[in-house]
C-alpha cells in the first residue's frame, strides 16, 4: 500500500509518517530527502523552487513509488501542492492513498518558527499556500488535534478506503440492477455516475436502495473511483451505446494502469466494439464488449451473460459474471467466454434480433386470433401452447399482458399500436447482407415495428378501404399452433446461421451449442426450443442437419399455408409467418429462377454466368442481341 500525506511545510506529515509508520508496519519515507542538493540550496536562501526545479524531484519519488509498491509499500510526506505534481508522483503507480494535512496558516507558522536547522522557513510559506490546490479525493485530516489523534483518524479512514473488488459505471435501471447483484453475491462494489442535469443524486439516491449486508461505495469523483479499486482494476460500462462509450473510455485512459480491464455491458455494435480492443490494446488495456440480456429483473436477479474479448481477461471477470449470472438446467451459469474482440456483442445482437421475429410472431397470432376471440380467450389458447414443447418466456409474458386490467379495463386495448426499437433489430439485418446469409424474419419484424410508427398515415389510408363484415369463419387453432411452431424453428435457424459464419468469417471459434446453453435461463428469449438447441447443436452445424427438426418443418409446411390462407382472406398483415413459409420453400427447392436473374445480369452488364452441367470454376457469356 502507498500512503503519501501531502500538505504545505510545517504540517506535521514526517511527525504523523513516523507514528503511522510504527503503527502499521509500513516504511516511512520523507519526501525532502530525495530532493537535489540544488533544490536545498535555493531553498535555504529562501527562494521558491519552480517547477522546473520540482520536476527531477517529482520524477525521482514517481520511480521509488513504483518499486516501493511492489515490495512492502511506503508511506511518504511530500507536500504535493498541486494536482500536476499529484499526477506526476502517480505516473508510475496510481493506486494511492491521498492524506491532506490541513490547518490554519498561523498554526503552521508558529510551528516553522519553533523548528531548528531546516531549510524551510516562514517566508516561503505563504507562497505554499498560494500553490496549494487542495485534492477532491484525499482523506483530509485536521492538524490541531494530537499526532496521536491524528493518526488514529488516518487509520479509520484507510481502512473505510479499502479497495473493491469491482466497479460499475452508470447508474440507470440496468446498472443499478447489476450492481446489487454483484453486491449481494459477496464482492466489493465502488460505483460511479456523473454529475450531470437531472442526475445530481442518482449515486446517493441508490446507495440509500443498499441493504446493510453489502459493501458498496459510491463516487460522482471518477479519478476517486478507479483510485477505489483494487488492481487489475475491472469496470463495467453501463451507459448507453455510442459516443457515450468513447468519451468515458477517453476520461479513464489517463487514471488506469497496464492490464486494467474495461467492460462495455451496453448494447454496442460489434464493429465499434472491435475497434476499441484494438485501440485499448495500444494502451497495455482489456477491453471486454459484454452482451447482458433479461431486462430490468434479469439483471437483479441473473441475466445471461455473451462476454467477448481476449480469455485471460475473461478468466479476471469470471468469477463475478459466473456469480451473478442465470443458472442453467444443470445450475451451470448461463455465462461463457463467447469469443474475441466483438464476438460477445455480435451475439447478444443477433439474440436481440431473434427476440424481434419472436415477439412479432406474437404480435401476429394475436391479431389473427382477434378477429374471433377476445383478450381472455386468446390467453386461454396460448396458456395451453405454453404447456408443449413451445413453452418460453416471451409467450408467457404475452399471457399475463392479454389477462392484465386497470380499472376493469384490458390494458392492452388502452396501448396505442405505436412500437419502439433501439436499432439492434436492424444491426442483425446489415450484418446478414455483409455476411451472405439469410434474416428475412428478422428484417420482416424491424419493418413491421418501422409501418407501425406510421399512425398517421396508416389512419388516413385505412378510410379508403371498404371494411368487411365481422368474421364467421373460424380459424384452425390447431394449424396456428403447427405454423407457429415452424416459424420459430426458421427464426432460430436464420439467427444461428448468422452467427455461425461470423464466426468463420472473423475466426472467432463460437460454440454454438454453449450459445445455446447460456440462453437456455435469463435471457429474453429463453425456451423449451432453447434446451432443445443446446443437443441439436452439440451434434450438428445446423437445424436443418437434425432430422428430428427437419422432420417437423416437413410435416408442418401444409399448416403454415393455412395460417397464411386466413391472413389473406381477412386482409391482415402475416409478414413474419410469410418469410418463414418462403424461407423454407426456397431453401427446399431444387430449382429456382435465379437463371433468369444471371440471364439479365449478363445480358446489360456482361456478368458472365455458369451453366447446367459445366464445371463451377468455368463462366459463359452470350451476345443477347
Amino acid at each position: 500500500m502507498i500512503i503519501i500525506l501531502l500538505g504545505v511545510s510545517g504540517c506535521g506529515k514526517t511527525t504523523i509518517g513516523k507514528q503511522l509508520s510504527e503503527r502499521t508496519g509500513i516504511p516511512f519515507f520523507d519526501g525532502d530527502d530525495f530532493h537535489p542538493k540544488s533544490n536545498i540550496d535555493k531553498m535555504t536562501k529562501g527562494l521558491s523552487l519552480n517547477d522546473n526545479d520540482r520536476y527531477p524531484w517529482l520524477l525521482t519519488l514517481a520511480n521509488n513509488i513504483e518499486t516501493w509498491a511492489g515490495e512492502t509499500g511506503a508511506i511518504l510526506a511530500c507536500s504535493a501542492l498541486k494536482e500536476s505534481y499529484r499526477t506526476l508522483l502517480s505516473s508510475k503507480h496510481n493506486d494511492i492513498a491521498w492524506v491532506h494535512l490541513s490547518g490554519s496558516q498561523e498554526l503552521i507558522k508558529s510551528r516553522i518558527e519553533k523548528r531548528s536547522g531546516h531549510f524551510m522557513n516562514t517566508e516561503l510559506l505563504v507562497s505554499q499556500f498560494n500553490d496549494l490546490e487542495i485534492p477532491e479525493s484525499a482523506i483530509h485530516i485536521d492538524i490541531s488535534k494530537s499526532p496521536e489523534k491524528i493518526v488514529d483518524d488516518i487509520i479509520s479512514k484507510l481502512k473505510n478506503m479499502e479497495q473493491s473488488f469491482f466497479g460499475v459505471i452508470g447508474l440507470g435501471v440496468m446498472g443499478s440492477s447489476l450492481s446489487l447483484n454483484i453486491a449481494e453475491k459477496g464482492y466489493a462494489l465502488s460505483v460511479y455516475n456523473r454529475i450531470a442535469s437531472g442526475e445530481e443524486h442518482t449515486v446517493s439516491d441508490f446507495l440509500k436502495k443498499v441493504d446493510k449486508t453489502m459493501t458498496i461505495k459510491g463516487y460522482t469523483d471518477l479519478k476517486a473511483f478507479v483510485n477505489s479499486l483494487e488492481r487489475p482494476r475491472k469496470i463495467l460500462i453501463m451507459i448507453n451505446a455510442g459516443k457515450a462509450i468513447d468519451v468515458v473510455i477517453e476520461a479513464l485512459i489517463p487514471i488506469l494502469s497496464e492490464g486494467d480491464i474495461l467492460i462495455d455491458g451496453g448494447n454496442s455494435h460489434y464493429l465499434d466494439t472491435n475497434k476499441r480492443s484494438e485501440y485499448l490494446k495500444s494502451k497495455q488495456l482489456y477491453f471486454v464488449g459484454c452482451g447482458v440480456s433479461g431486462g430490468e429483473e434479469g439483471a437483479r436477479k441473473g441475466p445471461s451473460i455473451m462476454p467477448g474479448g481476449a480469455k485471460y481477461s475473461y478468466k479476471i471477470i469470471a468469477p463475478v459474471f459466473e456469480a451473478i449470472a442465470a443458472k442453467d438446467k444443470n445450475g451451470h451459469s448461463c455465462c461463457t467466454h463467447i469469443g474475441s474482440q466483438g464476438a460477445g456483442h455480435f451475439v447478444k445482437m443477433v439474440h436481440n434480433g431473434i427476440e424481434y421475429a419472436e415477439m412479432q410472431l406474437l404480435a401476429e397470432i394475436y391479431a389473427l386470433l382477434s378477429v374471433t376471440k377476445n383478450n381472455e380467450e386468446i390467453a386461454t389458447t396460448l396458456s395451453q401452447w405454453n404447456t408443449t414443447d413451445l413453452s418460453s418466456y416471451l409467450l408467457e409474458i404475452t399471457i399475463n399482458i392479454l389477462k392484465t386490467k386497470e380499472s376493469g379495463e384490458y390494458v392492452l386495448d388502452t396501448i396505442l399500436d405505436k412500437a419502439g426499437n433501439k436499432g439492434t433489430g436492424s444491426w442483425s439485418t446489415k450484418a446478414a447482407f455483409d455476411l451472405g446469409t439469410v434474416n428475412t424474419m428478422m428484417s420482416s419484424a424491424v419493418f413491421a415495428r418501422y409501418i407501425s410508427s406510421f399512425k398517421e398515415k396508416r389512419n388516413h389510408l385505412s378510410g379508403f378501404i371498404k371494411k368487411d363484415s365481422k368474421a364467421t369463419d373460424t380459424l384452425d387453432v390447431n394449424s396456428l399452433e403447427k405454423a407457429y411452431r415452424f416459424a420459430r424453428i426458421i427464426n432460430h435457424h436464420q439467427g444461428f446461421e448468422l452467427i455461425r459464419l461470423a464466426s468463420k468469417t472473423y475466426n472467432w471459434h463460437l460454440n454454438l451449442s454453449e450459445i445455446a446453453r447460456i440462453w437456455t435461463n435469463g435471457c429474453i428469449i429463453r425456451s423449451e426450443f432453447m434446451e432443445t438447441s443446446v443437443d441439436v447443436f452439440r451434434d450438428h452445424e445446423s437445424y436443418l442437419d437434425a432430422t428430428n427438426v427437419l422432420d417437423v418443418l416437413i410435416s408442418t409446411e401444409k399448416e403454415v399455408t393455412k395460417s397464411i390462407t386466413y391472413s389473406l382472406s381477412h386482409r391482415m398483415p402475416f409478414d413474419t409467418f410469410w418469410s418463414a413459409y418462403n424461407h423454407w420453400i426456397a431453401m427446399t427447392t431444387e430449382n429456382l429462377p435465379a437463371n433468369l436473374i444471371q440471364a439479365q445480369r449478363d445480358y446489360f452488364g456482361a456478368h458472365t454466368y455458369q451453366k447446367v452441367g459445366a464445371p463451377e470454376n468455368q463462366f459463359f457469356h452470350s451476345n443477347w442481341y
